[in-house]
């Protein structure tokens, strides 16, 4: 799959990004492909890397498909609710 992720067609690229045996560096790597619906594959790969949806959190163009990453990790979504209540509590 790694020689497929690298292809120069766009469609060979998009099944690597789909394929299960992609490996999670190449899902990552896949983030910087020039088309959308492959940078979505590759997010969205089961093998997507819980720290990189973390890091992704952090940016406004990003943080909400991150936040609904099923590799989102658990301490993580009980911050994010912890943060979510907070202005709540204060009003």
């Amino acid at each position: 799959m790694e020689r497929f992720s690298r292809d120069p067609d766009d469609e060979v690229r998009y099944r690597a990004a789909k394929d299960p045996r992609l490996t999670a560096a190449s899902a990552v790597r896949l983030l910087d492909d020039p088309h959308g619906h492959i940078r979505q594959a590759a997010f969205w790969h089961a093998r997507f890397p819980a720290r990189v949806v973390v890091r992704l959190l952090r940016d406004p163009d990003t943080a909400e498909p991150a936040a609904r990453h099923p590799s989102l990790p658990v301490p993580v979504m009980q911050r994010m609710l912890q943060l979510l209540q907070l202005p709540a509590q204060l009003s």
